[in-house]
């Protein structure tokens, strides 16, 4: 006999009818279905994309934002909103900013094939976003890819504080990851856990931004990048089981949370892949 659907009588009160059962071996088991959204939307066979889409798949944590979105559920609109900001960082900070820098793949492919590609992915963003039906969600996200690529131009321009650009960029992928897990836990029927999603989303992406500037920094600079970093990951647990604790035991996400962090501080121990 099928199990009853939301709304059905029988039906787990509380779970919206988009949502999908939760896999069992989270965060790996939801890669592959990431991968099959990107190409599935990226159908483009231009060199200059394929190869957009290789840097995306080697990074160690390309899916990130995807993750943190399906961290409290697995449903599409999650995944969509997800997969929509890692398309977004891929083209900000993959190409347009390794094309500048003159560096990679990017530099490679040359200003005009790699702007190109770049500006596809974020119409291809904005493609998969659409499918979302939560306005006040894209609302928010839009703005938030918005001041992502506003301050991604300010950043051409030297830095009263002396800040680097390397330090300037990192920064502005904390909104992407903030508002996916923020995202993710809306459309996956946990408004209310929202703030402390973000919270955590953002401590993983401080993590994954200062082991990047421990690797092209030396001395005294990259120890100071490494406590931040052991810092970073620390708040991440802390934000992780602060989560966990307010979650219903009933829904079966305990443990996800924490699971992402420790598969995140993983991807970071491996070497950095060559494609990049």
């Amino acid at each position: 006999m099928p199990a009853p659907h939301a709304g059905e009588p029988g039906a787990a009160p509380g779970r919206p009818p988009h949502l999908r059962p939760v896999t069992s071996k989270y965060p790996d088991s939801v890669l592959p279905r990431i991968r099959t959204l990107v190409q599935e939307t990226l159908t483009c066979q231009a060199e200059t994309v394929q190869l957009a889409l290789e840097m995306h798949f080697a990074q160690r944590l390309g899916a990130l934002r995807g993750l943190l979105a399906c961290c409290l559920g697995e449903a599409q609109p999650a995944m969509d909103v997800g997969v929509a900001l890692d398309l977004v960082h891929v083209s900000l900070q993959r190409l347009h900013v390794r094309l500048e820098d003159g560096t990679g793949v990017p530099a490679m492919m040359g200003t005009g094939p790699c702007v190109l590609a770049g500006d596809y992915l974020t119409s291809a963003a904005f493609k998969v976003l659409i499918r979302c039906r939560d306005l006040p969600v894209l609302d928010r996200v839009a703005r938030t890819i918005t001041r992502t690529c506003e301050q991604d131009n300010r950043a051409l321009e030297p830095d009263a504080r002396g800040l680097s650009r390397n330090r300037r960029r990192a920064a502005l992928d904390l909104a992407l990851a903030g508002v996916a897990a923020e995202a993710g836990a809306v459309l996956s029927g946990h408004a209310e856990l929202a703030r402390p999603a973000r919270r955590l989303g953002l401590r993983l992406q401080a993590l994954h931004a200062l082991t990047a500037l421990v690797e092209h920094s030396e001395g005294e600079e990259a120890r100071g990048y490494r406590a931040r970093a052991q810092r970073a990951l620390e708040g991440a647990r802390r934000a992780a089981r602060q989560l966990e604790h307010r979650l219903d035991p009933a829904l079966g996400l305990a443990g996800r949370a924490g699971d992402l962090v420790n598969f995140v501080a993983q991807a970071l121990r491996q070497s950095k892949p060559t494609l990049a």
